[in-house]
């Protein structure tokens, strides 16, 4: 390169006598510069997959006597932080979040608290420094220094999973307490600030850096106030059974998080979305509904369960009400008074009522027809009205008044045309119904090409209101064809609307299109149960284990996934952990693989829970919390390189 700039310089000596010869060797030679300022191939090269160095540091790693509260480190290249403040980690807990920011190669932390006298401070950025250019991140960036003549240099390691799924927990602090003058026990975790901490990243690790010998208490929390203190109930928490001691090694720790399940309760919302409903949400579950009022215009009051119907679920928490009176959903407003379960701020559940004021939605304006709007023409210099609507040409010639509209309620299958096997039908009207008249609905089944009468029985449903299951009797045939009629006039609404004729057919699937799994259990002596799981982590279908087997059967065919809960008190669910009884939640296992159901297959599975560590267990098909992938540029280059072998 600097060749040619030399051969350029003395050309142009040469040449001035020709300013289009000058303009000639301008661009050729600034084009031979420019060639070879060119980085790469041709191709455009490899892409860089090398994160950022760290060349120093001020204070240096190690030092000790630090008197300073800012951090400075310097780089072999320029860099740029990813969600810092979020991945950045101060042991001992700052009470003020520290401040950080980057400059070309440099980057400052400045810590806001007082230094600690005789303390070891450990700096732990994660991931969160990466070159500018192509975002390579620096594997783990961490320092340590102290403010005394010696420095803490032990550390705790380990992951972060979640008991009910094995999830990776993000985000969570983990942090130690000396056992040493402990009287506490484990309410220490919420009267006073974890000692030292770390955070975990996007695959659960944390590690705490800085730790003096000795034995500790180690907790992990999901701290919503950030405040390093477990005093929300709606915090995640994690305990170890046993004193842990801080070592040079990596040895790895495990803790399983939980939430106590003793959530906030409040009221998240209530609304009016329609004339004739109200929906209120809670924030979690509740025992029991909640008491409404109606309050009169004229100040009396009327108790809400005589007016409304409710569409209720298991837990309480998601209602939707049905304004059974005219004189209530025919009103533009409405004053409805509401008592319920409240967690104030002592953590204990109060009654507490609410006064809302309900409005109706505003009703959409019609638009004017075009023939019903005047149309004026100017015609000899004055206005005229040259046409009537077509309406008025029409009823002046046809007396004949319209027929009146009939507004029907509808009915629906909830579960479509093809039925389970041992799966009742079941039906949603449009509408909770104020008459049915069960002589007017007709189960039939098919035999060659007539339609035949059978015995069944309508049940209502027991937390929707629209709800109903069909039953026959004796009972439904694997492949026969049905169809359910409903005569005109059967069902009425609440709403006085009738129903229309309506013929619903569903058929029973048989044996041979499903398919049926049997596991056999081995290393379990509790009562416990599995769960067939779709790919987002879902539970489908359940098998109690029974003598060491979990048999499922009439499974659909498909990609599944299994967990095995214990189940040691034998209610039938997963119950979560107490800190303050030192209890864990019960067991959760993963098979961990994938399971490929085919149509009329049978297929018998030997399973061990206990035998793969529970680290490696929940299958990447089926793990929701998942890092984001660091093999783009890997895979680009790869293309790259083959490209550039051919």
């Amino acid at each position: 390169m600097l060749k040619i700039a030399y051969l350029r310089a003395m050309f142009m000596s040469k040449v001035r006598q020709s300013a289009w010869f000058s303009y000639g060797l301008n661009a050729f030679f600034g084009a031979c510069l420019t060639g070879c300022a060119s980085v790469g191939t041709p191709g455009g090269g490899l892409y860089d997959e090398t994160p950022p160095v760290l060349r120093s540091s001020d204070p240096a790693d190690g030092a000790t006597m630090v008197r300073k509260r800012k951090i400075t480190m310097r780089f072999d290249e320029n860099i740029k932080l990813d969600n810092a403040l979020e991945k950045l980690t101060v042991s001992p807990p700052q009470e003020k979040s520290p401040t950080i920011l980057s400059n070309a190669k440099t980057l400052s932390i400045e810590l806001l608290d007082t230094l600690q006298a005789n303390t070891t401070y450990s700096i732990d950025l994660g991931n969160a420094v990466q070159d500018n250019n192509e975002g390579n991140p620096m594997a783990r960036l961490s320092l340590l220094f102290s403010t005394g003549p010696t420095i803490d240099s032990l550390q705790l390691s380990g992951y972060l999973l979640n008991a009910a799924d094995l999830e990776p927990v993000s985000g969570a602090y983990v942090g130690i307490y000396n056992e040493a003058g402990n009287a506490l026990g484990d309410s220490i975790l919420s009267q006073r600030t974890m000692q030292r901490a770390g955070k975990t990243d996007e695959y659960g690790h944390f590690s705490i850096l800085g730790c003096a010998p000795g034995q500790y208490r180690l907790y992990a929390l999901v701290d919503g106030n950030s405040n390093f203190r477990y005093d929300m109930w709606s915090e995640n928490i994690a305990f170890c059974d046993t004193l842990v001691q801080p070592s040079a090694d990596s040895t790895q720790l495990l803790l399983m998080a939980f939430n106590e399940g003793r959530l906030n309760r409040y009221l998240e919302d209530c609304t009016r979305p329609d004339s004739i409903h109200i929906n209120v949400r809670f924030a979690t579950q509740m025992d029991s509904l909640p008491r409404l009022t109606w309050l009169m215009p004229d100040g009396s009051r009327l108790a809400g369960d005589s007016t409304l119907l409710v569409q209720d679920n298991l837990t309480h928490d998601t209602l939707s009400y049905w304004i059974c009176d005219s004189a209530l959903y025919n009103a533009d407003t409405l004053m409805l008074e509401m008592s319920y379960l409240y967690t104030d701020t002592a953590g204990v559940d109060v009654m507490r009522t609410d006064t809302m004021q309900m409005l109706r939605p505003a009703r959409r304006q019609q638009a004017k027809a075009s023939d019903d709007k005047p149309d004026d023409k100017r015609q000899g210099g004055g206005l005229r009205r040259l046409r009537r609507g077509k309406k008025a040409e029409r009823a002046k010639g046809d007396s004949v008044p319209a027929a009146p509209q009939v507004t029907y309620m509808t009915i629906k299958q909830i579960a479509g045309q093809n039925l389970g096997i041992g799966a009742k039908p079941r039906f949603e009207a449009s509408a909770p119904l104020d008459s049915l008249h069960t002589d007017m609905i007709h189960l039939q089944y098919r035999r060659d090409t007539l339609w035949v009468d059978m015995p069944c029985e309508w049940v209502p449903d027991t937390l929707h209101p629209c709800r109903y299951t069909l039953l026959a009797r004796p009972h439904y045939t694997p492949g026969m064809q049905y169809q359910l009629v409903v005569d005109s006039a059967a069902m009425r609404s609440i709403y006085g609307h009738p129903v229309d004729k309506t013929v619903l057919k569903f058929k029973e699937k048989t044996n041979e299109e499903y398919a049926h799994l049997l596991f056999n259990i081995s290393g379990i002596d509790t009562t416990a149960y599995v769960e067939l799981l779709n790919a987002k982590d879902q539970p489908v279908q359940r098998a109690q284990v029974v003598r060491g087997q979990a048999k499922f059967v009439h499974v659909v065919p498909g990609t599944y996934y299994a967990r095995l809960v214990v189940d040691a008190n034998g209610n039938g669910r997963h119950d979560t952990g107490s800190l303050f009884e030192h209890r864990h939640p019960e067991q959760v296992y993963y098979f961990n693989a994938q399971l490929s159901l085919r149509s009329n297959w049978t297929i018998q599975q030997n399973w061990n829970p206990t035998e793969t560590p529970l680290l490696q267990q929940k299958p990447d098909g089926v793990k929701q919390n998942k890092p984001k992938e660091k093999t783009e540029r890997k895979s680009r280059n790869e293309e790259y390189r083959q490209k550039m072998r051919k």
